[in-house]
């Protein structure tokens, strides 16, 4: 349950307000979010990493995807640990 339907608009919630810290748009976020993950200690502060689980429908033949350190197809890169990731974000961009 859940997945970009839920994320999305979270996100969007986020950069919103990471603009309001900014006092400016902080344009195509994707680059910053990458250059926060590459660094070991940014991204260990930024986000929590999801490790374990996989999103595999019990019902289904159909595989799923397991979660690993770092990105993943399941969680990307993690939960955003806000009050760290915004003005990382901010800076990044």
């Amino acid at each position: 349950m859940g997945g970009t339907s839920c994320s999305s608009p979270q996100w969007a919630g986020l950069i919103a307000i990471a603009d309001q810290m900014a006092g400016r748009d902080l344009g195509y976020i994707s680059p910053a979010l990458y250059q926060i993950a590459n660094n070991p200690a940014k991204y260990a502060s930024d986000f929590y990493d999801v490790t374990v689980g996989n999103n595999q429908n019990p019902t289904s033949s159909i595989p799923g995807y397991s979660a690993s350190t770092g990105w993943d197809a399941v969680t990307g890169l993690g939960t955003p640990i806000v009050a760290k990731l915004l003005p990382d974000l901010i800076a990044a961009t």
